[in-house]
């Protein structure tokens, strides 16, 4: 209603009646101040949101209505008023509180600001405050004492600041549209502007009292106060609405900077230099924005081509594989034929396991090489993961995908030269033919892989998927995979124990116990027919606790018949990627009474170099909780001095690929006695395995070798088998056994 009032007063027709009643603008102008600092006030007081910046911005307005009631009620009659008067002090005031309210707005809503978004904030402040600085500066004069000169100045340079930072916030904010933000920085935008007006207007002597800047002014409070009562939104622009504005309005921003600094150049007496410098600012930061922008677009362009490229092969990969066969789809004429194949390198685990990932590796790539020179440009070749590989074949039926299959399998049968190792190698290729096999890539996808098995198992090489249905294969994966899930519920799994001799005491220091799962119709089966499934099936963290389990059970009943043995667990991938591993590891001993000391957890080199990172912060939990830990299968894998220096473990166990010959093969034994010896220099225990006569015995102990187990020893025994066996042992076992699950 005041404001209403206000623009009722300077209209044209109110003009005599206002002369004669001057007073009525005078309680205009206090009312509507004084009601702006005190519904900002009880905004900050009443709502618990954001309320220390509307608390500051009621205070920079109570100064600022302090400052207009002082000069209506005692300075406005003087003539001439003083000049710098306590008016000016309060007016002044009010700028420090608002930078603050604006900083604690802004903080509020961006916690974290990225460098592209500080050089927008720069852009922005800096090419408003040019402008703002054209405006007050121009036509600057200094007169007058030196009060007055400062006060002159501090007007100027604080409404510069202001526009600086009004427009620096919303770029730093994001350039935010929520109603609060857009209405406080509409409403002190209109603030800074009615006091340019007004300058302008004093200095040319058009200044009059109760006019339209008298009304800006009041507008601009209004908007303050919407601003306040406003409750914090979400946007209602869409992201790539946000993203335009984000990117374009710094580019205007540069623009206008610059066409400044021409200005300045071709009227070089009319622009202040502090109007030119902050061009340049801007323009600079501009620069600096674009190059950062072009850097992240370039980022953007290697990490797209990344995530669909195979990093060791340099082949396209799963993702892109399956986005091609999508595309090759849906644009397909739906009687043209398409072939798609899935390569799978036969027995390349053996190859891992004795020659080590790197020759692995390189042998991978031999491969990919191999097998893109024999497709050509007839297809396309990707790595879908581990050995496994695709092929599409865009337009080829069934007879043609045979032939370019053949092709395939020629050329990989051919012997590959590997660091003065000879390998020859073979491959499972399973074919899908469109539209025979299926009319969307899930199905094809799934008929070539059930194919592929069926090459593999019959060892024919090459097969092509069942006339619009499931192959056996892949139903009987998916029938083993439903049991084993029953079996788990069933509690279908046991364990088998090997012992571990003590080399220096002689005593059998422990078990090494070896998952099986007892099937109700195929009788007791190993782990190579179960434990990749699980795995693949997300299962493996289910069953390691199965496991773990049973062998914690065990190793409690064993050390309550005075058969001081530990127990330890073997953990895979999917375990270590278990944040409340650690913790259910120590309620599972603190359950069964068992004491940290002994429990070991064995991990193999593959698992530990899949993500070392996350590997060694969960066996540093382990191991913080007193369980020993130990690498398994030490040999078949990279072999890394880095991670044995930097991995929490305790033992290394050694293969049994180099253990059985050592006797024989004196490369066997050197690599057994250096190992044993590396161990001992990183202060961890040796364990080998695959011991399987005297003579290898003998030579471990000969080479101080701390544990040992093998056929010679003992074969895996269930439970109740094995007691009796150990019992007999009991005088010669050492205080400190170990045992260990394996898979």
């Amino acid at each position: 209603m005041l404001l209403v009032a206000q623009f009722v007063a300077i209209m044209p027709v109110a003009h005599g009646w206002m002369d004669r009643h001057t007073w009525v603008n005078d309680v205009l102008q206090d009312g509507i101040y004084l009601l702006a600092a005190a519904l900002v006030a009880a905004r900050g007081l009443g709502v618990r949101q954001d309320r220390g910046a509307w608390l500051l911005m009621a205070g920079g307005l109570s100064c600022y209505a302090a400052g207009t009631v002082y000069w209506i009620a005692v300075l406005v009659d003087l003539h001439p008023p003083p000049y710098p008067s306590p008016a000016d002090a309060m007016w002044l005031a009010y700028y420090p509180f608002a930078y603050a309210a604006l900083l604690r707005l802004l903080r509020a809503r961006r916690s974290r600001i990225s460098l592209p978004t500080w050089l927008d904030g720069l852009i922005a402040s800096a090419c408003a405050a040019a402008f703002a600085s054209l405006v007050f500066l121009s036509g600057f004069t200094f007169g007058g004492s030196a009060a007055s000169i400062l006060v002159s100045l501090a007007y100027p340079i604080a409404d510069i600041v202001l526009a600086g930072l009004l427009l620096g916030a919303w770029a730093l904010s994001g350039w935010r549209t929520e109603p609060v933000w857009v209405l406080l920085l509409a409403g002190m935008g209109l603030n800074t502007t009615a006091n340019a007006i007004h300058m302008f207007d004093t200095n040319h002597g058009t200044y009059i009292p109760g006019g339209w800047t008298d009304a800006l002014w009041s507008v601009a409070l209004a908007l303050i106060v919407v601003a306040a009562w406003q409750t914090r939104k979400r946007s209602s622009v869409r992201g790539s609405t946000r993203a335009f504005v984000g990117s374009s309005l710094p580019v205007a921003l540069a623009c206008a900077a610059m066409g400044l600094l021409l200005y300045g150049s071709w009227h070089g007496h009319v622009v202040p230099r502090t109007s030119t410098l902050l061009a340049a600012t801007a323009i600079a930061a501009a620069i600096v924005r674009m190059l950062l922008t072009v850097r992240a677009v370039e980022a953007l362009s290697d990490a797209r081509r990344q995530a669909r490229t195979d990093d060791l092969t340099e082949l396209p990969n799963r993702r892109l594989f399956q986005e091609t066969l999508d595309a090759e789809l849906h644009l397909r004429d739906p009687c043209a034929p398409m072939a798609v194949a899935i390569v799978d390198l036969d027995r390349f685990k053996e190859i891992n396991d004795s020659f080590g990932h790197h020759l692995g590796d390189k042998l991978l790539q031999l491969v990919a090489a191999r097998l893109g020179e024999a497709l050509g440009d007839n297809g396309m070749l990707a790595r879908l993961g581990g050995d496994e590989f695709g092929v599409l074949l865009p337009a080829a039926g069934v007879d043609r995908a045979l032939q370019s299959a053949t092709g395939l399998l020629t050329a990989l049968r051919h012997p590959f030269d590997l660091e003065k190792v000879t390998l020859h190698v073979d491959a499972s290729i399973g074919l899908a033919v469109f539209p025979d096999h299926g009319t969307d890539r899930s199905a094809l996808m799934r008929h070539a892989d059930n194919a592929m098995y069926t090459a593999k198992s019959d060892h024919s090489g090459l097969a092509v998927a069942s006339e619009g249905a499931d192959d056996d294969s892949g139903r009987r994966r998916l029938t083993t995979l439903e049991e084993l899930r029953a079996g788990l519920d069933d509690g279908d799994l046991i364990l088998h124990y090997q012992p571990q001799l003590d080399l220096a005491t002689g005593a059998v220091s422990g078990v090494e116990a070896l998952v099986r799962w007892n099937h109700p119709t195929r009788g007791l089966v190993y782990p190579d027919g179960f434990l990749s499934l699980a795995e693949h099936a997300g299962l493996m963290g289910r069953l390691t606790m199965q496991v773990l389990e049973l062998a914690l059970e065990q190793c409690r009943d064993w050390r309550a018949a005075g058969l001081d043995l530990t127990v330890a667990v073997n953990l895979s991938t999917s375990n270590l990627h278990d944040p409340t591993l650690a913790a259910y590891v120590a309620t599972a001993l603190s359950r069964y009474g068992v004491p940290p000391a002994a429990l070991h957890l064995e991990v193999t080199e593959e698992v530990l170099m899949r993500d070392a990172a996350r590997a060694t912060e969960t066996l540093a939990q382990l191991r913080a909780n007193g369980i020993r830990l130990a690498v398994d299968d030490y040999g078949t894998g990279y072999s890394s001095l880095a991670y044995l220096h930097a991995l929490p473990v305790d033992d290394l166990k050694l293969d049994r690929a180099f253990v059985a010959h050592c006797d024989t093969d004196p490369r066997s034994a050197a690599i057994v006695k250096s190992t044993v010896e590396l161990a001992h220099n990183l202060n961890m225990r040796l364990i080998a395995e695959g011991v399987e006569n005297e003579v290898v015995l003998d030579r471990l102990r000969e080479w101080d070798c701390d544990l040992v187990q093998g056929y010679h020893l003992s074969r895996p025994q269930a439970a109740d088998r094995l007691t009796p066996w150990l019992l007999e042992r009991q005088a010669a076992q050492s205080p400190a056994p170990s045992t260990r699950v394996a898979w």
